[in-house]
Protein backbone atom coordinates (compact mmCIF):
# COMPACT_ATOMS: atom_id res chain seq x y z
CA UNK A 1 0.00 0.00 0.00
CA UNK A 2 1.35 3.43 -0.93
CA UNK A 3 2.14 5.89 1.84
CA UNK A 4 0.73 9.41 1.74
CA UNK A 5 2.46 11.65 -0.79
CA UNK A 6 3.91 14.10 1.80
CA UNK A 7 5.43 11.20 3.74
CA UNK A 8 6.90 9.73 0.53
CA UNK A 9 8.45 13.07 -0.44
CA UNK A 10 9.80 13.68 3.07
CA UNK A 11 11.46 10.27 3.20
CA UNK A 12 13.13 10.61 -0.21
CA UNK A 13 13.80 14.35 -0.52
CA UNK A 14 17.32 14.23 0.93
CA UNK A 15 18.36 11.67 -1.69
CA UNK A 16 16.87 13.78 -4.51
CA UNK A 17 18.60 16.94 -3.26
CA UNK A 18 21.92 15.08 -3.11
CA UNK A 19 21.43 13.92 -6.69
CA UNK A 20 20.63 17.47 -7.82
CA UNK A 21 23.77 18.79 -6.13
CA UNK A 22 25.94 16.11 -7.75
CA UNK A 23 24.42 16.84 -11.17
CA UNK A 24 25.31 20.51 -10.77
CA UNK A 25 28.90 19.64 -9.87
CA UNK A 26 29.08 17.09 -12.66
CA UNK A 27 28.15 19.79 -15.15
CA UNK A 28 31.02 21.90 -13.73
CA UNK A 29 33.40 18.95 -14.08
CA UNK A 30 34.41 18.81 -10.40
CA UNK A 31 33.28 15.32 -9.38
CA UNK A 32 35.65 12.71 -7.99
CA UNK A 33 35.48 9.04 -8.97
CA UNK A 34 33.75 8.15 -5.69
CA UNK A 35 31.16 10.90 -6.27
CA UNK A 36 30.53 9.60 -9.79
CA UNK A 37 29.68 6.22 -8.30
CA UNK A 38 27.42 7.92 -5.79
CA UNK A 39 25.75 9.78 -8.65
CA UNK A 40 24.98 6.51 -10.39
CA UNK A 41 23.59 4.99 -7.16
CA UNK A 42 21.38 8.01 -6.45
CA UNK A 43 20.12 7.99 -10.04
CA UNK A 44 19.02 4.36 -9.71
CA UNK A 45 17.19 5.19 -6.49
CA UNK A 46 15.51 8.17 -8.13
CA UNK A 47 14.49 5.97 -11.09
CA UNK A 48 12.90 3.55 -8.63
CA UNK A 49 11.13 6.46 -6.92
CA UNK A 50 9.93 7.65 -10.33
CA UNK A 51 8.40 4.24 -11.06
CA UNK A 52 6.69 4.40 -7.65
CA UNK A 53 5.37 7.91 -8.31
CA UNK A 54 4.23 6.91 -11.80
CA UNK A 55 2.10 4.20 -10.20
CA UNK A 56 0.76 5.89 -7.08
CA UNK A 57 1.08 9.68 -7.57
CA UNK A 58 0.73 10.35 -11.33
CA UNK A 59 0.34 13.97 -12.39
CA UNK A 60 1.60 15.38 -9.07
CA UNK A 61 4.43 17.87 -8.62
CA UNK A 62 6.54 15.07 -7.16
CA UNK A 63 5.99 12.93 -10.26
CA UNK A 64 6.91 15.79 -12.60
CA UNK A 65 9.97 16.69 -10.53
CA UNK A 66 11.23 13.10 -10.62
CA UNK A 67 10.63 12.93 -14.37
CA UNK A 68 12.88 15.95 -14.90
CA UNK A 69 15.48 14.84 -12.34
CA UNK A 70 15.82 11.37 -13.86
CA UNK A 71 16.03 12.79 -17.38
CA UNK A 72 18.89 15.09 -16.29
CA UNK A 73 20.68 12.27 -14.50
CA UNK A 74 20.24 9.87 -17.42
CA UNK A 75 21.73 12.42 -19.82
CA UNK A 76 24.62 13.13 -17.45
CA UNK A 77 25.49 9.47 -16.87
CA UNK A 78 25.00 8.02 -20.32
CA UNK A 79 26.12 10.88 -22.56
CA UNK A 80 29.37 9.62 -24.09
CA UNK A 81 32.49 11.84 -24.17
CA UNK A 82 33.75 12.94 -27.56
CA UNK A 83 36.46 10.25 -27.70
CA UNK A 84 33.79 7.57 -27.53
CA UNK A 85 31.79 8.71 -30.53
CA UNK A 86 33.40 6.01 -32.64
CA UNK A 87 32.09 3.29 -30.31
CA UNK A 88 28.68 4.99 -30.23
CA UNK A 89 28.52 4.95 -34.02
CA UNK A 90 29.59 1.30 -34.03
CA UNK A 91 26.84 0.53 -31.52
CA UNK A 92 24.12 1.98 -33.74
CA UNK A 93 25.66 0.75 -36.97
CA UNK A 94 26.07 -2.87 -35.83
CA UNK A 95 25.48 -3.84 -32.20
CA UNK A 96 21.97 -2.53 -31.67
CA UNK A 97 20.35 -3.87 -34.86
CA UNK A 98 22.22 -7.17 -34.57
CA UNK A 99 21.08 -7.57 -30.96
CA UNK A 100 17.48 -6.94 -31.97
CA UNK A 101 17.62 -9.53 -34.76
CA UNK A 102 19.06 -12.10 -32.34
CA UNK A 103 16.16 -11.49 -29.95
CA UNK A 104 13.30 -11.16 -32.43
CA UNK A 105 11.41 -13.98 -30.74
CA UNK A 106 11.08 -11.89 -27.58
CA UNK A 107 10.09 -8.79 -29.53
CA UNK A 108 7.54 -10.91 -31.38
CA UNK A 109 6.13 -12.23 -28.09
CA UNK A 110 5.95 -8.66 -26.80
CA UNK A 111 4.06 -7.56 -29.92
CA UNK A 112 1.68 -10.48 -29.48
CA UNK A 113 0.89 -9.48 -25.89
CA UNK A 114 0.30 -5.87 -26.92
CA UNK A 115 -1.98 -6.89 -29.79
CA UNK A 116 -3.86 -9.24 -27.47
CA UNK A 117 -4.54 -6.33 -25.12
CA UNK A 118 -5.53 -4.15 -28.07
CA UNK A 119 -8.11 -6.69 -29.23
CA UNK A 120 -9.44 -7.29 -25.73
CA UNK A 121 -9.93 -3.59 -25.06
CA UNK A 122 -11.62 -2.99 -28.39
CA UNK A 123 -13.91 -6.02 -28.12
CA UNK A 124 -15.03 -5.16 -24.58
CA UNK A 125 -16.09 -1.63 -25.55
CA UNK A 126 -17.65 -2.69 -28.86
CA UNK A 127 -19.59 -5.48 -27.13
CA UNK A 128 -20.57 -3.52 -24.04
CA UNK A 129 -20.27 0.29 -24.31
CA UNK A 130 -20.34 0.65 -20.53
CA UNK A 131 -16.96 -1.07 -20.50
CA UNK A 132 -15.49 2.27 -21.55
CA UNK A 133 -16.21 3.56 -18.03
CA UNK A 134 -13.64 1.08 -16.72
CA UNK A 135 -11.08 1.08 -19.51
CA UNK A 136 -11.02 4.65 -20.88
CA UNK A 137 -9.71 7.57 -18.77
CA UNK A 138 -12.45 9.94 -17.58
CA UNK A 139 -10.90 12.95 -19.32
CA UNK A 140 -10.90 11.17 -22.68
CA UNK A 141 -14.52 10.05 -22.21
CA UNK A 142 -15.54 13.62 -21.45
CA UNK A 143 -13.99 14.93 -24.67
CA UNK A 144 -15.52 12.13 -26.74
CA UNK A 145 -18.97 12.75 -25.25
CA UNK A 146 -18.65 16.35 -26.53
CA UNK A 147 -17.60 15.14 -29.99
CA UNK A 148 -14.11 16.62 -29.56
CA UNK A 149 -10.63 15.10 -29.72
CA UNK A 150 -8.72 15.48 -26.46
CA UNK A 151 -5.61 16.15 -28.53
CA UNK A 152 -7.05 19.33 -30.06
CA UNK A 153 -6.05 21.49 -27.09
CA UNK A 154 -2.46 20.27 -26.75
CA UNK A 155 -0.85 23.19 -28.57
CA UNK A 156 -3.12 25.74 -26.88
CA UNK A 157 -1.80 24.66 -23.47
CA UNK A 158 1.94 24.69 -24.26
CA UNK A 159 4.21 25.52 -27.23
CA UNK A 160 5.40 22.66 -29.43
CA UNK A 161 8.92 22.59 -27.97
CA UNK A 162 7.53 22.13 -24.44
CA UNK A 163 5.09 19.51 -25.67
CA UNK A 164 7.89 17.62 -27.46
CA UNK A 165 10.12 17.69 -24.38
CA UNK A 166 7.34 16.43 -22.13
CA UNK A 167 6.38 13.69 -24.58
CA UNK A 168 9.99 12.53 -24.98
CA UNK A 169 10.42 12.36 -21.19
CA UNK A 170 7.16 10.46 -20.75
CA UNK A 171 8.02 8.04 -23.56
CA UNK A 172 11.42 7.38 -21.99
CA UNK A 173 9.76 6.73 -18.62
CA UNK A 174 7.29 4.25 -20.15
CA UNK A 175 10.09 2.50 -22.07
CA UNK A 176 12.33 2.12 -19.02
CA UNK A 177 9.42 1.02 -16.83
CA UNK A 178 8.30 -1.59 -19.39
CA UNK A 179 11.83 -3.00 -19.46
CA UNK A 180 12.52 -2.77 -15.72
CA UNK A 181 9.30 -4.54 -14.75
CA UNK A 182 10.79 -7.66 -16.33
CA UNK A 183 12.63 -8.08 -13.02
CA UNK A 184 9.34 -9.37 -11.59
CA UNK A 185 9.90 -12.62 -13.53
CA UNK A 186 8.50 -10.95 -16.64
CA UNK A 187 5.03 -10.56 -15.14
CA UNK A 188 5.35 -6.80 -14.75
CA UNK A 189 6.28 -6.41 -18.40
CA UNK A 190 3.39 -8.65 -19.46
CA UNK A 191 0.99 -6.52 -17.42
CA UNK A 192 2.22 -3.22 -18.88
CA UNK A 193 2.07 -4.50 -22.47
CA UNK A 194 -1.43 -5.96 -22.11
CA UNK A 195 -2.69 -2.99 -20.09
CA UNK A 196 -1.41 -0.44 -22.62
CA UNK A 197 -2.94 -2.46 -25.42
CA UNK A 198 -6.28 -2.71 -23.62
CA UNK A 199 -6.41 1.02 -23.01
CA UNK A 200 -5.51 1.95 -26.59
CA UNK A 201 -7.94 -0.62 -27.99
CA UNK A 202 -10.73 0.63 -25.72
CA UNK A 203 -10.11 4.26 -26.72
CA UNK A 204 -10.11 3.33 -30.41
CA UNK A 205 -13.37 1.38 -30.02
CA UNK A 206 -15.01 4.25 -28.14
CA UNK A 207 -13.96 6.69 -30.86
CA UNK A 208 -15.28 4.30 -33.51
CA UNK A 209 -18.67 4.05 -31.77
CA UNK A 210 -18.90 7.85 -31.64
CA UNK A 211 -17.78 8.38 -35.25
CA UNK A 212 -14.41 9.85 -34.19
CA UNK A 213 -12.04 7.10 -35.28
CA UNK A 214 -10.79 9.27 -38.14
CA UNK A 215 -9.71 11.97 -35.69
CA UNK A 216 -7.82 9.43 -33.57
CA UNK A 217 -6.04 8.00 -36.60
CA UNK A 218 -5.22 11.53 -37.75
CA UNK A 219 -3.42 12.15 -34.46
CA UNK A 220 -1.51 8.87 -34.10
CA UNK A 221 -0.64 8.19 -37.74
CA UNK A 222 2.56 10.27 -37.80
CA UNK A 223 4.19 9.07 -34.58
CA UNK A 224 2.35 5.82 -33.80
CA UNK A 225 4.35 3.31 -35.89
CA UNK A 226 7.71 4.18 -34.33
CA UNK A 227 6.42 4.92 -30.83
CA UNK A 228 4.52 1.64 -30.52
CA UNK A 229 7.47 -0.22 -32.05
CA UNK A 230 9.78 1.15 -29.35
CA UNK A 231 7.37 0.10 -26.58
CA UNK A 232 7.20 -3.40 -28.08
CA UNK A 233 11.02 -3.60 -28.26
CA UNK A 234 11.29 -2.48 -24.62
CA UNK A 235 8.73 -5.16 -23.79
CA UNK A 236 10.87 -7.74 -25.55
CA UNK A 237 13.85 -6.63 -23.45
CA UNK A 238 11.75 -7.00 -20.29
CA UNK A 239 10.69 -10.49 -21.32
CA UNK A 240 14.35 -11.40 -21.83
CA UNK A 241 15.10 -10.37 -18.26
CA UNK A 242 12.11 -12.31 -16.97
CA UNK A 243 13.09 -15.43 -18.90
CA UNK A 244 16.61 -15.34 -17.47
CA UNK A 245 15.12 -15.41 -13.97
CA UNK A 246 12.58 -18.14 -14.69
CA UNK A 247 14.94 -20.40 -16.66
CA UNK A 248 18.61 -19.53 -16.06
CA UNK A 249 19.72 -22.82 -17.59
CA UNK A 250 23.00 -24.18 -16.25
CA UNK A 251 24.13 -20.77 -15.00
CA UNK A 252 23.44 -19.35 -11.53
CA UNK A 253 20.38 -17.09 -11.68
CA UNK A 254 22.41 -13.94 -10.97
CA UNK A 255 24.92 -14.73 -13.72
CA UNK A 256 22.17 -15.52 -16.21
CA UNK A 257 20.46 -12.23 -15.35
CA UNK A 258 23.70 -10.29 -15.85
CA UNK A 259 24.38 -12.00 -19.19
CA UNK A 260 20.91 -11.60 -20.63
CA UNK A 261 20.48 -8.22 -18.99
CA UNK A 262 23.40 -6.76 -20.91
CA UNK A 263 21.82 -7.87 -24.16
CA UNK A 264 18.42 -6.49 -23.11
CA UNK A 265 19.91 -3.13 -22.13
CA UNK A 266 21.29 -2.79 -25.66
CA UNK A 267 17.73 -2.85 -26.99
CA UNK A 268 16.55 -0.16 -24.57
CA UNK A 269 19.54 2.14 -25.08
CA UNK A 270 19.31 1.75 -28.84
CA UNK A 271 15.74 3.04 -28.80
CA UNK A 272 16.60 6.27 -26.90
CA UNK A 273 17.39 8.54 -29.89
CA UNK A 274 14.32 7.32 -31.74
CA UNK A 275 12.19 8.30 -28.74
CA UNK A 276 13.60 11.82 -28.96
CA UNK A 277 12.86 11.99 -32.69
CA UNK A 278 9.32 10.73 -32.35
CA UNK A 279 8.72 13.16 -29.49
CA UNK A 280 9.43 15.99 -31.93
CA UNK A 281 7.00 14.51 -34.44
CA UNK A 282 4.31 14.04 -31.79
CA UNK A 283 4.78 17.59 -30.53
CA UNK A 284 4.98 19.44 -33.85
CA UNK A 285 3.19 17.30 -36.46
CA UNK A 286 0.59 15.07 -34.80
CA UNK A 287 -1.65 17.64 -33.02
CA UNK A 288 -3.81 20.17 -34.81
CA UNK A 289 -4.62 20.52 -38.49
CA UNK A 290 -1.47 22.25 -39.75
CA UNK A 291 -0.63 19.05 -41.65
CA UNK A 292 -3.28 17.10 -43.59
CA UNK A 293 -4.07 13.54 -42.57
CA UNK A 294 -2.52 12.04 -45.69
CA UNK A 295 0.77 13.81 -44.97
CA UNK A 296 0.79 12.57 -41.37
CA UNK A 297 0.05 9.03 -42.51
CA UNK A 298 2.74 9.17 -45.19
CA UNK A 299 5.27 10.45 -42.66
CA UNK A 300 4.34 7.76 -40.13
CA UNK A 301 4.63 4.97 -42.69
CA UNK A 302 7.94 6.34 -43.96
CA UNK A 303 9.42 6.65 -40.46
CA UNK A 304 8.15 3.19 -39.49
CA UNK A 305 9.54 1.67 -42.69
CA UNK A 306 12.93 3.34 -42.25
CA UNK A 307 13.08 2.31 -38.59
CA UNK A 308 12.40 -1.35 -39.24
CA UNK A 309 14.46 -1.36 -42.42
CA UNK A 310 17.41 -0.15 -40.36
CA UNK A 311 16.79 -2.70 -37.60
CA UNK A 312 16.48 -5.66 -39.97
CA UNK A 313 19.34 -4.80 -42.32
CA UNK A 314 21.99 -2.65 -40.61
CA UNK A 315 25.16 -4.54 -39.75
CA UNK A 316 24.08 -7.70 -41.55
CA UNK A 317 27.20 -7.82 -43.72
CA UNK A 318 29.48 -7.58 -40.66
CA UNK A 319 27.49 -10.34 -38.96
CA UNK A 320 27.99 -12.65 -41.93
CA UNK A 321 31.76 -12.09 -42.11
CA UNK A 322 32.29 -12.23 -38.33
CA UNK A 323 29.78 -14.60 -36.75
CA UNK A 324 29.24 -14.07 -33.04
CA UNK A 325 30.16 -16.73 -30.50
CA UNK A 326 27.37 -16.86 -27.93
CA UNK A 327 27.46 -18.35 -24.47
CA UNK A 328 25.41 -21.49 -24.07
Amino acid sequence: MAVALPAFVASRRASWDSLEALLTRQREGTLTLVELRTLDTLYRRAASDLAHAQTFYPGTDAHRFLNQLCARAYAAIYQPPSERWASVKAFFRREFPQALRRELRYVGASAGLFILGLLLGALVVLWEPRGAELLVPAGVRQYVSQGRMWTDDILSVAPPNSVSSGIATNNLTVTILTFAMGLFYGLGTVFILVNNGVQIGAIAALCAREGMLGGLLDFISAHGPVELSVIVIAGGAGLMVGQSLIDPGELPRGQALALRGREAVKLVLGCAPFLALIGVVEGYVSPGDLFPTWAKAALGLALGGLFWGYLLRAGSAEAETAPEVRAS
